[in-house]
């Protein structure tokens, strides 16, 4: 497998996610209401400020103000606990539904990959069987993403710290962050289609990344690519109609550019349904299931796992070839 090869592998594949998309338009469905969703989780979770903005009593979300009448200085007006932890736990609700929704996604694109025909509510079923450990991974995920971002804030924001130091740091933090991508890249599919817990898919998603680890990355580069080319274009259109009624003209560029943004976060999702076909199978996927259908039933109905595999794409999935 050469490294032109790899490059066309993640091209096609980049392809397949957004003509995934296209067969299942559900899929946008899917991605819209974990957006309005999440959406709703930061208003809950920005509401008491706004509102301890607009009181001026005291507020349970900030500490009181204080003036002392000596200095004239001010103290007080912090962050409560309260509402740190009220911020933890909307995060934590964000995270939740990000997975449920992004293994929705994956469990319908696999079944599609697989020469299935999914409807509006495969997703929505194959998520909710797993939802016991879909919630326990929304927190681990949460909590580590919140861990890692308060990291990168201190850094960013710790002005007495040698420009050096700093440097390194985010360099640091850097490679953790890209450490954790690829750790938890195939976890989703681990834990709908093979139906395992946190431990095991984590410990086999990592061992399946390394097959994959060049699709990965040049399949995400061929979504941004499609998505840059894509927004070009819809800008192009808008500036046209622009031209002849300026409303007009903003409101299609909206319209285009914000449904083109849902298209391309859905093929971000699909994709890795896609690679972890090719990584199980050593098969390029195809629209029709021809590809890597290895199975007479969905995995999650499925008891056999492998079994309808052949020697070579054993030999191929656990490295042994």
């Amino acid at each position: 497998m050469g490294f032109f090869d790899t490059i066309g592998r993640g091209w096609t594949l980049s392809k397949l996610s957004f003509s995934v998309v296209k067969a299942d338009p559900e899929l946008l469905l899917y991605t819209f209401l974990s957006a309005l969703m999440v959406f709703a989780t930061i208003g809950a979770a920005s509401y008491p400020a706004y509102e301890a903005d607009q009181n001026s009593e005291s507020h349970w979300a900030f500490t009181d103000e204080k003036i002392d009448t000596q200095t004239g200085e001010s103290s007080g007006g912090e962050i409560t606990e309260a509402y740190m932890a009220w911020i933890f736990v909307t995060y934590m609700i964000g995270s939740i539904i990000v997975v449920f929704w992004n293994t929705a996604i994956i469990a319908s694109a696999h079944e599609r990959l697989t020469g299935g025909d999914p409807t509006i509510m495969t997703g929505i079923r194959a998520a909710i069987s797993r939802i016991h450990i879909i919630i326990l991974w929304g927190i681990i995920a949460g909590t580590v993403g919140l861990l890692l971002r308060i990291a990168r804030d201190s850094v960013q924001n710790n002005s007495k710290g040698h420009p050096a130091m700093k440097v390194i740091a985010m360099i640091m933090l850097f490679l953790v962050e890209v450490a954790w991508w690829m750790y938890t890249f195939f976890i989703i599919p681990m834990i709908v289609l093979e139906k395992k817990g946190v431990r095991d898919g984590l410990r086999d998603g990592r061992a399946l990344f390394g097959k994959t680890w060049g699709e990965n990355v040049t399949s995400g580069l061929g979504i941004g690519i499609i998505t840059v080319i894509g927004i070009v274009i819809s800008l192009g259109i808008s500036f046209l109609i622009y031209m002849v009624s300026p409303e007009a003209g903003i409101i299609v560029g909206l319209l285009l550019i914000g449904g083109l943004i849902l298209w391309a976060n859905t093929a971000e999702v699909v994709v890795v349904a896609a690679l972890y076909e090719f990584a199980k199978t050593g098969k390029m996927p195809d629209l029709n299931g021809q590809g890597s259908k290895f199975e007479e039933a969905i995995p999650w109905q499925s008891k056999s796992g492998w079994a309808n595999e052949t020697a070579e794409t054993k030999a191929w999935r656990e490295g042994t070839n």
